[in-house]
């Protein structure tokens, strides 16, 4: 059997890594800022909010520009205990520690 030193390259669509974004800004968050500025600007007339809407839009895709996983980090520290506790306790699952903080591994 005869071993080639190739590397193998594969073409990879950014769209396949990079989150959807609707005018720079995350699509949920995008959703949730046209939502509020519709519901509020059409049915109870505050035309107040329009800038308000316009500047957090801005700010949101601020925040995108510089890291456009941002949201999916903040996610996944949130569902991180606060601490851990290496110790077993009777009502304790084990291993449930988070992906690549040594889970299935002997402490």
């Amino acid at each position: 059997m005869i071993l080639s030193a190739e590397r193998r390259n594969t073409i990879l669509h950014q769209a396949l890594v990079e989150p959807m974004l609707i005018a720079g800004v995350e699509k949920p968050f995008a959703i949730v800022n046209a939502t509020l500025a519709i519901a509020l600007v059409g049915d109870l007339h505050l035309y107040g909010w329009i800038p308000l809407s316009i500047l957090t839009h801005w700010i949101l895709r601020r925040i995108t520009a510089d890291d456009p996983f941002t949201r999916q980090i903040y996610i996944k520290y949130n569902r991180q205990p606060d601490s851990y506790d290496p110790w077993h306790h009777a009502r304790g699952h084990r291993g449930l520690r988070p992906q690549g903080f040594g889970r299935h591994m002997a402490c």
